[in-house]
């Protein structure tokens, strides 16, 4: 057993090392910004009320700043960056193989996660988004652990820590607060039957995940007057209402909101390049020009340049038009959910390491039908069926990038940059399946010869 240990960590620290250097050669270590970069870049340390009031969440802006004063540039943020994310993949495998997987199995479900799109393509840019990933990765070992061992008291404390890290770098990762206690009580109950503790649990996830998130909301409540984790809910589902609205539902809205939305609208039609299509593409690609060329505009002509009173105007405004036309919300929804599907798929597959391993397992299968064994298809499939760690990589996969992208796609559009690590589990089961492939070949094979 400890050979197997040893080689898996020879195997994922080798990976490790060879991508970095790959990366290197590749310019992929040279930091490039990004768009929105400069708002964690201006995030203000000054004064705690300025900070607590920013549009940003502030772990990131706060590295960045770290980074500034220790070495006066960003010039060694990729490897940070990458590095963070190597050892939040060593520790989900070092949990996988704690809570009793065989080290192979763990080391296919971690592989992946070091070639996935956000390793690959966001190590070198100026944005939260390889970090927060971490954070969430980091947070799913901390859960395993407690769903499987109970976990002692620096689990917990590590789990809310790890949520709290993740939302505060990317409030993406909100979805964790519904995610850990619904889907570890779901666990409890269906993976491990234990039906009697499932509940309970739950609860103590839940507290674990919101005492947090409770705490912060009071801070900002207290010291800025607004209980939420950031005042920036507005400029996202604007981006969808604002393409929602058609100027007969105006005289529907109050009339505090009318006045935004024909403001709106006349800036919309304006535009000679704007497009009433109803599809995902047309959503997408005019939802960055609605907030930012449109509704922002719209809202400081109206409310001035206070950005909490602007959140406070658009977020009101995107409600009233959902709430007076839900239909068209629903579509918005299902074409949203529809390509999201399709992304994660197509993620996924594209992840060199699944390629690799649906590449093998098609010649792997081709020799075990060579060998022409007992060992059947049927009899692995219902090995698989039965072991514990695919059941497990199912059940975080699919309830992962579920509760992931519909907080997504309910205030914006579902792209690569959400979609990525949405699946980032989803990825774990090829691999996994290419190394039990590999398993009952070499067992077929030790078999033949025997027999021979």
């Amino acid at each position: 057993m400890q050979d197997s240990y040893f080689r898996v960590w020879s195997i994922f620290l080798g990976l490790v090392i060879f991508i970095a250097g790959s990366m290197s050669l590749l310019g992929r270590f040279e930091p490039v910004a990004q768009l929105d970069t400069a708002g964690y870049r201006d995030f203000p340390v000054d004064r705690l009320d300025n900070a607590l009031n920013s549009q940003r969440t502030f772990v990131y802006p706060l590295i960045l700043k770290a980074f500034q004063w220790l070495f006066g540039s960003n010039a060694l943020l990729p490897f940070f960056q990458y590095s963070v994310s190597a050892l939040a993949s060593g520790t989900f495998m070092r949990t996988l193989m704690r809570c009793g997987w065989q080290p192979g199995l763990a080391l296919g479900a971690t592989l992946p996660m070091m070639t996935s799109l956000m390793v690959l393509d966001y190590t070198h840019l100026v944005t939260p988004d390889l970090v927060a990933q971490s954070f969430a990765i980091l947070a799913v070992s901390s859960w395993l652990s407690i769903l499987h061992k109970g976990g002692g008291l620096l689990q917990w404390v590590l789990l809310g820590t790890w949520i709290f890290f993740a939302y505060q770098t990317k409030p993406a990762y909100l979805f964790l607060l519904v995610f850990v206690p619904v889907g570890g009580a779901i666990a409890r109950w269906w993976l491990f039957a234990e039906q009697r503790d499932s509940l309970v649990l739950g609860v103590k996830l839940a507290i674990a995940s919101f005492v947090p998130f409770l705490g912060w909301c009071t801070l900002r409540w207290v010291l800025v007057g607004h209980f939420g984790l950031v005042a920036f809910g507005g400029y996202n589902i604007v981006g969808i209402a604002g393409q929602l609205l058609q100027r007969e539902w105006v005289d529907e809205l109050t009339a505090d909101v009318q006045q935004l939305a024909r403001e709106i609208l006349e800036r919309r039609e304006q535009r000679k390049d704007w497009s009433s299509k109803i599809s995902y593409s047309t959503y997408e690609s005019q939802y960055n020009p609605m907030v930012w060329e449109i509704a922002v505009p719209a809202a400081s002509k109206l409310y001035g340049n206070d950005s909490r009173a602007m959140n406070f105007e658009l977020s009101r405004f995107s409600k009233e038009v959902i709430a007076t036309k839900p239909v068209s919300y629903l579509i918005w929804l299902a074409l949203a959910a529809n390509n999201a599907f399709k992304q994660c798929l197509e993620l996924t597959i594209l992840n060199p390491m699944v390629t690799l391993s649906m590449f093998a397992m098609l010649l792997l299968h081709s020799f075990r039908w060579q060998l022409r064994k007992s060992k059947t298809s049927a009899t692995a499939m219902e090995d698989i069926r039965s072991d514990q760690a695919y059941q497990t990589i199912v059940w975080l996969g699919i309830g992962y990038a579920m509760c992931n992208l519909m907080l997504v796609i309910l205030v914006e559009t579902p792209i690569s940059r959400y979609c990525g690590p949405a699946a980032v589990f989803i990825s774990s089961l090829p691999v996994m399946l290419a190394v039990s492939m590999f398993r009952w070949n070499s067992s077929l094979r030790a078999n033949q010869v025997i027999h021979d």
